[in-house]
């Protein structure tokens, strides 16, 4: 089992360990606590996600779903869990459950190809209106940080439209890339929004308390 207050008592001392030997003012303290928390976390979500797909066959799924969260995540932002393991057990949930579908829930070429005109029209929308959508660890203060995020976010769902193309001219065939790729620029898009802030908080919830119980 994943100790939240291990995971985060041990970040505290690595970091009170580097305070005591360095001299940082406190809104560097603020940055290098919320990288050091950002890349832990990312280290153990993508490894649980991966893991379980590993277990259930559908890695490869995963790691494409994975990859394309990250990609427009890093810019747009996002709903995030209050804690390193509700992150890390969502992340696998979700990722998983997408790399299911993408497995057994065969489609065709011009069913894909509707989904990805669908998709790309809803993060269209959330970026323009939410994006980015920054976190309480991390604010975004600056109206020129918004708007460089802004637009990468759009620059990277323009790339990912590209390929699409590229794919639905040349490939006579449904690519694993492509409809990986579309659920995981979905499920990032509904993170942006007010109700995948709900529904992240909703999971917090839940597992919170699965957790009191068990200890």
């Amino acid at each position: 089992m994943i100790k939240n207050i291990t995971i985060d008592s041990c970040i505290d001392k690595i970091l009170s360990q580097l305070n005591k030997h360095s001299q940082i003012d406190e809104k560097q303290r603020i940055v290098l606590t919320y990288g050091t928390r950002i890349i832990i976390n990312s280290v153990i979500s993508y490894s649980l996600a991966l893991l379980l797909a590993l277990i259930i066959g559908v890695f490869k799924e995963v790691l494409i779903i994975l990859f394309a969260v990250s990609i427009l995540r890093g810019f747009s932002g996002g709903a995030h869990n209050s804690n390193i393991r509700n992150c890390a057990i969502n992340g696998a949930i979700i990722s998983n459950l997408l790399g299911l579908i993408v497995k057994y829930f065969l489609i065709s070429k011009a069913t894909l190809y509707s989904f990805i005109i669908v998709t790309f029209f809803i993060a269209l929308w959330a970026i323009g209106k939410y994006a980015p959508a920054d976190t309480p660890g991390k604010p975004i203060t600056t109206i020129t940080k918004r708007y460089q995020l802004k637009r990468r976010s759009f620059i990277v769902l323009s790339l990912w439209c590209f390929m699409c193309i590229y794919w639905f001219l040349r490939i006579p065939h449904v690519s694993i890339i492509i409809y990986a790729s579309t659920l995981g620029i979905l499920w990032q898009s509904m993170t942006l929004t007010k109700n995948g802030y709900k529904l992240y908080n909703k999971v917090d919830q839940i597992l919170n308390l699965l957790f009191r119980r068990v200890e």
